[in-house]
């Protein structure tokens, strides 16, 4: 699986380059070493989250999930999903399908910010990148293990979550579904495959998205609106399509821009440059 992992990253590196003169003409860009390092760097990181990432449940039981759709149900008068559903129902094939392309996305943005000339922001950016799939990701998911809404009867029992696989079903939102099914015969069979488990909370794809939103203020400023937009966007549909909770978002919201901030405390010295 990890070369699958980094043939992804080279992908991403590749695709990342060919669109690079639609964002910056011309200019410097790191080099090809670098970006290469980078690339293999990303692939064998992935699949090591990935791999500690299903050893959570063997470690840490999930506990989380009760008392915290209790609290939300409190919070909001009903389950969160409920009320998007209720507002954007219509629109969750479509949700649905920009939702599973946040791999490739966030991905896309990564490579987009490694290719970047060195700098203090690229330094920032790629710090709290790196040091948010191990603590947010894995740490903190320990800590806080849940499986979602999307799996919570299976889990816990009973049909509190139904309606929210009826929906799925009904408006043809079969990547949700499909997944979800895929990590939950992973972790009922104890078999490691290459969609493996489960974690909800902290949600690392509002996490992550909140780094793009961070990233773009800093290294391409008039990105910020496309990338706010977005952010939002995966929030809203990671309720909405029941992979999390809204805390879940909020934690990790919180948990990437505490590293954000403590990465821009980082020294940082500028590459020497030679003389002519």
């Amino acid at each position: 699986m990890t070369a699958t992992y980094v043939a992804l990253g080279g992908a991403a590196l590749a695709t990342a380059l060919g669109l690079r003169p639609l964002w910056r003409q011309g200019g410097p860009r790191a080099s090809w070493p670098v970006m290469l390092l980078g690339a293999m760097l990303v692939g064998f990181s992935a699949s090591l989250f990935m791999a500690l990432k299903f050893a959570i449940p063997a470690i840490v039981p999930f506990w989380f999930d009760q008392p915290l759709a209790a609290a939300e149900a409190g919070l909001f008068g009903t389950d969160p999903y409920r009320l998007l559903d209720a507002l954007f129902g219509r629109a969750t094939l479509v949700v649905d399908r920009v939702y599973a392309f946040w791999l490739p996305v966030q991905l896309l943005v990564l490579f987009t910010v490694l290719a970047a000339p060195a700098s203090h922001a690229k330094s920032r950016a790629l710090n709290a990148y790196a040091a948010a799939w191990f603590l947010i990701g894995v740490v903190a998911a320990a800590l806080l293990a849940s499986v979602g809404p999307i799996l919570f009867d299976r889990e816990f029992g009973g049909d509190r979550f139904v309606p929210l696989h009826q929906s799925m079903a009904l408006h043809g939102a079969s990547m949700v579904l499909t997944t979800a099914d895929a990590m939950w015969a992973s972790y009922f069979s104890g078999e490691y495959r290459l969609v493996s488990g489960i974690s909800a909370a902290p949600s690392m794809h509002v996490a992550i998205s909140f780094w793009i939103l961070l990233a773009a203020r800093n290294l391409a400023p008039r990105a910020v609106p496309l990338a706010a937009a977005y952010f939002g966007f995966i929030w809203i549909a990671s309720v909405q399509l029941g992979w999390h909770y809204v805390s879940d978002g909020l934690i990790g919201v919180l948990a990437m821009a505490a590293l954000w901030w403590l990465a821009g405390l980082l020294p940082y010295r500028s590459p020497s440059i030679a003389p002519a």
